[in-house]
């Protein structure tokens, strides 16, 4: 992430708008630019538009003008000079320490056929912003060092990085949202009603805290811009350079090689096989119902119907049930028999001893 590796494109680009600038620099001021770039910007934060849609896209480079106005002033008179500390500089010029970040996040907002000019402005003017803040010490350390590597990220690190910066934020959403609130009763008590953003509310104190925060914030949003960058920019330079091999248009992508493995069946382990046989029981499980079991015997001409089949099993049935009652019928007239005789036949008359 070394801001000295712009390459003369991008300062063909900014040389080729300032005779622009210079003529709109004799219309409008330093303050009157900042102002109107940084309504608009928050516009464009808040708006309802697409990026792509024509109007948004106006917007983003009149916005962009604006600030490339109050870059020229901030450039030609000095506003900022290069050894002063943050203490050293007026509360009222403390905001244009933001032209430059606001023109990177204008710049990535560009939708046309010149992203990588684009992305290469944007990363030039985000670099400048966070230099600057480095200089002034109101950059964090943790932020700082994101800068200043070089190289991929272990993914561990990376992951506390972004937790790390989560609660920063939060931490300074908390903040800013005090400090708007304070500020915008005091603006009322002044006038009523609040009519610039950006308005000094009269208290310089709670002004340079209100700044500091908002340059807390963009330099958060900057980081996170700068690694987007990073990835999506040299994706672009290498697209380039093939259009540029191959006439101007990408060459189509050759067809997957071929691994030479041949169509296999994924067979499970041993230790699932041992799992599945202690587990299994002894004996065979049945596959059917019984009356599954009938109606395949039948249906496969094992069981027949009639003699031999479920019929004659009925028919035999019936049989057995006559013969069962024929049984009872001789049994019952031996009885009857039976109790005939004893009563014709009284116990031990056949006793020659009972004669006298």
């Amino acid at each position: 992430m070394d801001p000295n590796n712009n390459n003369n494109n991008n300062s063909t680009t900014i040389t080729s708008t300032t005779s622009t600038v210079s003529e709109k620099k004799q219309e409008i001021s330093l303050f009157e630019a900042f102002r109107i770039g940084q309504r608009i910007y928050v516009g464009l934060e808040d708006s309802q538009l697409s990026a792509n849609d024509a109007e948004y896209q106006k917007l983003v480079k009149d916005a962009i003008s604006k600030f490339l106005v109050s870059n020229l002033y901030i450039n030609n008179d000095s506003v900022f000079s290069k050894n002063e500390e943050l203490e050293d500089i007026r509360t009222d010029l403390l905001k244009y320490l933001l032209v430059p970040y606001y023109l990177s996040e204008l710049f990535l907002k560009i939708i046309d056929g010149s992203r990588v000019k684009n992305l290469k402005m944007a990363k030039m003017k985000i670099m400048e912003f966070l230099h600057r803040m480095e200089k002034l010490e109101i950059i964090d350390k943790e932020d700082l060092a994101v800068i200043q590597r070089e190289g991929k990220t272990d993914p561990l690190e990376r992951r506390n990085e972004l937790i790390s910066r989560g609660k920063r934020d939060k931490e300074l959403k908390e903040k800013l949202k005090y400090i708007v609130k304070k500020r915008e009763d005091l603006l009322k008590n002044q006038s009523g009603e609040i009519d610039d953003e950006m308005e000094d509310c009269g208290d310089e104190e709670l002004e340079r805290s209100f700044i500091t925060a908002l340059l807390q914030d963009a330099i958060s949003k900057g980081i996170s811009s700068l690694e987007t960058i990073e990835v999506e920019l040299p994706m672009l330079i290498e697209i380039e350079v093939l259009k540029d091999k191959h006439g101007g248009v990408l060459p189509p992508q050759a067809p997957p090689k071929s691994s030479g493995i041949g169509n296999f069946q994924i067979l499970p382990d041993g230790r699932r096989v041992m799992l599945d046989k202690v587990f299994r029981p002894s004996h065979i499980l049945p596959t059917m119902t019984p009356q599954e079991a009938v109606e395949l015997e039948m249906h496969n001409g094992g069981m027949v119907k009639g003699k031999g089949g479920a019929q004659s099993s009925v028919k035999n049935q019936e049989s057995d049930d006559e013969d069962d009652k024929e049984e009872s019928h001789e049994e019952l007239i031996k009885k009857r028999n039976w109790d005939d005789f004893k009563d014709d036949n009284k116990r031990g008359w056949g006793n020659k001893r009972n004669f006298g």
